[in-house]
């Protein structure tokens, strides 16, 4: 239940802060990623985000391993 709990938090927090960014950013008051990414594929983007999920989610169970449950 914690876990479920801190992941819920740190997801909120993320959440807040890219919406935060993109408002500063019409702004003009943060840096803007000026990438030409639109000859990019679909499956392509998808893929690379997936793969970041992944290790992501590999990192925090290295920082933070399952405890074993004893029976």
């Amino acid at each position: 239940m914690k876990l479920l709990v801190t992941g819920a938090i740190i997801g909120v927090l993320l959440v807040v802060f890219v919406f935060a960014w993109i408002y500063l950013a019409s702004q003009g008051k943060v840096p803007v990623i000026q990438a030409p990414l639109a000859w990019v594929s679909g499956p392509i983007r998808l893929l690379a985000l997936l793969i970041l999920a992944a290790l992501i989610g590999v990192v925090y169970f290295k920082m933070f391993p399952a405890r074993k449950r004893q029976t």
